[in-house]
């Protein structure tokens, strides 16, 4: 059931997401940085705007398919760096992310290091690793 619900509110999200503007695309294969605009708490559906929270993320992805994530607090900063490639297939397109190291940046439900980051639209992308594990989800948008 609860696999159920969280297949549905992806839905959701993903159509709802789809009918942004079309300008700034992403570049599937070129230089990209996007930044945390929200986190999907998960089960309970609260959203969390990114003004609310005590960090701010971003993900830059660079040509050469290497990807660096850093996550900015006030007084520190965090970084994981890894090689990420484009899948596309019929039913979706995302990225999938190898980290070259262990991270707590890493969100997936188990200990693997590789992260999968679904492209919602032109220019969002969502990293729901977490959800299928009751954990939150998170909304990024292109920046440049």
């Amino acid at each position: 059931m609860k696999k159920l619900v969280i297949l549905l509110s992806l839905t959701s999200l993903a159509i709802n997401q789809s009918c942004d503007s079309t300008d700034g695309e992403i570049d599937l294969q070129g230089n990209n940085l996007f930044e945390l605009q929200y986190i999907n708490a998960g089960m309970s559906g609260e959203i969390i705007e990114k003004k609310d929270l005590e960090f701010n993320e971003f993900i830059e992805l660079s040509s050469d398919n290497h990807f660096v994530k850093r996550r900015v607090y006030p007084d520190s900063t965090s970084i994981a760096t890894g090689s990420y490639t484009l899948i596309q297939s019929k039913d979706s397109e995302y990225y999938e992310f190898v980290h070259e190291e262990e991270s707590y940046l890493i969100q997936n439900c188990g200990s693997s290091l590789k992260e999968h980051i679904s492209i919602l639209n032109n220019k969002e992308i969502f990293n729901g690793g977490y959800l299928p594990c009751d954990g939150p989800g998170f909304g990024y948008r292109l920046v440049n």
